[in-house]
């Protein structure tokens, strides 16, 4: 049995579905056992390796840092503990301050330099009862002293206590992996431990793997050729890719590949790469992308890219493919939100561009393969505007894929409003600020 702990990715919900998806298709008995807007906790019968747990968050696009549960409070023992308005309970501050989980991160630690860091995480963006940053500093001044009592040659603790980067209002008292990486904080006998707070419990976990920041950033800005419209981010890339049930030795096929970020991710993930687009610069621009990226692994990738339209799929790709995972045209990019009429008329065009391409694709999916896509959602002058899923898929040969399946989630009926999780969910939304088209993530399947 292993118990991990998930750092999510701004859009929660769309993390836990893709874990889930993930964990059901490695063949995982695998349970949601509580989570926060900010972390997963997931109950997997199966004893997992560390292979498996760094497989596991290189698939994953919607998870910074994966940890090894290792010990767990009720949340009355926090609350009285380092309570945001009264007075502390003693009890339950020196419940706290024992760290009894501090012997299974640091079993031998007499005559060692030590390097560590807490990283909590709240039940939402802080405002809970709770004192967050007096609950973070007493936990590494806490632990420090009791290295040092327990025989540690030195012990040194990082903390970030700053504005959020993403939403400056946010409350962020965690480590960043690029803080974690720099500092070596999980090379033996260094450690990150998280603090995971939710509505019944505080889980403290060690990080065994970070999302490796730097790393994405030198490839963002070191490839040959860069759209000079939106593209689609690289974590959002893989996590189409987890979603379409694509794994490594897959052929998977991106019909509308722009300058190649999903093939990309792809081929870094041990994938067969087909891309194909309308545009000749685009193409040009993800041939000397995959060009670079094979020297810069130091590896022969498997890709084809070709010319084309997506809606002629047929004539272009001639082998049978495993996974497809795209992000098509999405419409004009508004400046200001648009009159239902325009809207109206946008989607009606997006909606026969997608279907047409759709219908191609059914005809070279393998018989279980799934589709990844992403859909527009307009803001307009009233409500917004998206694609009817009966005009999209029917006729097509694929049907839709529910996320987030209810036999895989322990729910409460007492959650929080702002927790809460539908099952059975038929499109995930992905916002960001300010934008007029917004999209979704929908799976079909064949």
């Amino acid at each position: 049995m292993t118990k991990l702990a998930f750092v999510l990715g701004s859009n929660w919900l769309l993390s836990i579905a893709e874990l889930l998806v993930y964990i059901q298709d490695k063949g995982f008995d695998g349970t949601l056992i509580d989570h926060s807007r900010n972390a997963a906790i997931v109950d997997i019968k199966q004893r997992l390796d560390s292979d498996q747990i760094v497989d596991m968050q290189s698939a994953l696009g919607g998870c910074y840092k994966i940890g090894k549960v290792i010990w767990e409070y009720d949340i009355d023992v926090p609350l009285k503990a380092y309570p945001a308005r009264n007075v502390a309970n003693k009890e339950d501050l020196d419940e706290i301050r024992k760290c009894p989980w501090l012997k299974i991160v640091w079993p031998r630690v007499k005559g060692k330099k030590v390097k560590f860091g807490i990283s909590t995480y709240p039940i939402f963006d802080g405002r809970f009862p709770i004192n967050f940053r007096s609950f973070t500093r007493g936990l590494d001044d806490r632990v420090k002293k009791l290295l040092v009592e327990n025989g540690a040659r030195r012990a040194d603790y990082f903390a970030y206590d700053e504005p959020d980067r993403r939403v400056e209002a946010r409350l962020n008292i965690a480590l960043w992996p690029k803080t974690i990486a720099q500092n070596a904080l999980l090379a033996t006998p260094n450690a990150e431990i998280l603090a995971i707070f939710s509505e019944e419990k505080l889980y403290i976990a060690r990080t065994r793997i970070v999302y490796d920041s730097m790393l994405q950033q030198y490839r963002d800005e070191s490839r040959p050729f860069v759209s000079s419209e939106i593209s689609t981010s690289p974590k959002i890339c893989r996590t189409l890719l987890t979603l379409a049930g694509a794994r490594p030795g897959d052929t998977i096929l991106d019909p509308f590949c722009g300058t190649g970020t999903i093939l990309m991710e792809a081929a870094i993930l041990g994938m067969e790469c087909i891309g194909v687009d309308i545009e000749g610069d685009q193409v040009q621009g993800a041939r000397s992308n995959m060009k670079w990226l094979g020297k810069d692994l130091g590896m022969k990738l498997e890709y084809d890219i070709f010319k084309g339209d997506s809606r002629e799929l047929s004539s272009l790709v001639k082998k049978q493919v495993d996974a497809v995972a795209f992000e098509p045209p999405l419409g004009p990019i508004y400046k200001k939100p648009p009159l239902r009429d325009e809207a109206e008329k946008t989607i009606k065009e997006l909606t026969a561009l997608y279907r047409q391409a759709l219908t191609e694709i059914a005809n070279i999916l393998r018989p279980d393969g799934r589709v990844a896509m992403t859909i527009p959602v307009i803001n307009t002058d009233g409500d917004p505007l998206s694609i009817k899923f009966r005009d999209l898929i029917g006729g097509t040969g694929l049907a839709l894929y529910r996320m987030l399946p209810g036999d895989s989630i322990k729910s409460r009926k007492d959650v929080h409003p702002r927790l809460r999780i539908r099952p059975s969910r038929e499109l995930i939304p992905e916002r960001k600020r300010g934008q007029v088209v917004q999209r979704a993530l929908i799976v079909l399947e064949k």
